[in-house]
């Protein structure tokens, strides 16, 4: 008989599985609502946009033929859009595999990464893969990365440093002040990796763009996606903005064709759509309003959030949970972390979520 334990990496052990949110059709069946709402996924509530749409069923008849291995004309797009040198550019499928190849080209075993916590669940993922070690830095009051706290925790093992701005799961962001201040105390030869994609939902003046502090000379690198307010997330596709020999290190590493046509022709006219992305973010931002306006009404404390969801505080995660999904409301839970992730969706989506909220809370004596 295998012994799989042997067969098996030793890193594997200790690794759980990434556990997606509730299907609504699991819900519906397990609750018996009929109408759904589904927001635990960070997902945008809009379809992908009429010029991508168009695009994408365009290249259908061609998928005999390989995808573009380089992304060539994405990249090139992107570079337009950005404002960035094309050699800088790499395509993924997803931000989520340039996370993982990242950490494959950089992490050895006995090799830290700093991050905070809680933060993207990515992370530790990736680092535990590759036999390094996890650094979390706890977030500080407000649910914000304690960038000092972080800055202290790195020593001469540290080899990558994951910022995740604005943070999921909690939506918040670190300043441009406190960002600098950070940035000048990490040592030249780690690697700093900023995730930003939610970065097209972000409204406050004093976030700092990540993109503003990459020179192509600094080890330091910024990720963003096609997943959120472009609506791609069933196509997979993301991209970083990364130093030449990063972008070199990265193209050894990643699966030849690793984004497909449909991806990447759907990103690539989803760029030119700048009007629907600024009505899509303004609408997100209305429907957080309201849920504020909820919160606030029922003395639910909650995380301010920059993104399409908000990052609610409760003693009684699990029961709240149960009970939204009986209103056939799906929110993301962290089992029995004292916190929810609640999605920003539609109006009708907010609506539903507040009525929710207002019978829960009476039904539990508060959240």
């Amino acid at each position: 008989m295998t012994d799989w334990d042997a067969l098996l990496r030793d890193e594997l052990a200790p690794m759980v599985p990434y556990a997606p949110g509730l299907r609504a059709s699991e819900v519906r069946e397990r609750c018996g609502c009929d109408t759904i709402h589904k927001l635990s996924s960070n997902e945008s509530p809009y379809g992908p946009v009429a010029e991508a749409q168009s695009a994408m069923r365009a290249v259908l008849p061609h998928l005999n033929v390989y995808s573009d291995g380089s992304a060539r004309a994405l990249r090139r797009r992107l570079g337009e859009h950005l404002n960035v040198e094309e050699r800088h550019i790499v395509v993924g499928n997803g931000s989520n595999e340039l996370l993982r190849i990242i950490a494959q080209c950089v992490l050895r075993p006995g090799d830290e990464c700093v991050f905070a916590w809680p933060s993207f669940v990515v992370y530790p993922m990736v680092t535990q893969l590759m036999g390094a070690t996890s650094v979390k830095v706890p977030l500080a009051p407000g649910q914000v990365h304690d960038l000092d706290a972080m800055a202290a925790a790195i020593t001469d093992k540290t080899r990558l440093i994951f910022l995740c701005n604005p943070n999921n799961p909690t939506g918040t962001i670190y300043t441009r002040e406190a960002f600098e201040k950070f940035l000048a105390a990490v040592p030249e030869d780690v690697l700093l990796i900023i995730d930003e994609a939610y970065f097209e939902y972000v409204t406050c003046g004093t976030f700092p763009n990540g993109l503003d502090y990459f020179d192509g000379q600094r080890a330091l690198g910024v990720l963003r996606t096609f997943s959120k307010i472009y609506s791609l997330a069933g196509a997979r596709v993301g991209y970083g903005v990364l130093p030449e020999p990063l972008i070199a290190a990265v193209s050894k590493v990643r699966e030849p064709f690793n984004v497909n046509s449909v991806a990447q022709i759907g990103a690539y006219y989803s760029l030119d759509a700048t009007e629907e992305v600024i009505r899509r973010a303004s609408v997100n931002s209305a429907q957080r309003e309201s849920l504020y306006h909820c919160f606030d009404r029922l003395h639910i404390e909650y995380a301010r959030s920059e993104t399409n969801f908000i990052y609610v505080l409760t003693q009684k995660p699990v029961e709240v949970f149960n009970a939204l999904l009986s209103h056939g409301v799906i929110v993301r839970d962290f089992g029995t972390a004292p916190a929810l992730r609640v999605g920003i969706g539609t109006p009708a989506d907010t609506e539903a979520t507040i009525v929710a909220f207002e019978a829960v809370s009476a039904q539990l004596g508060g959240i």
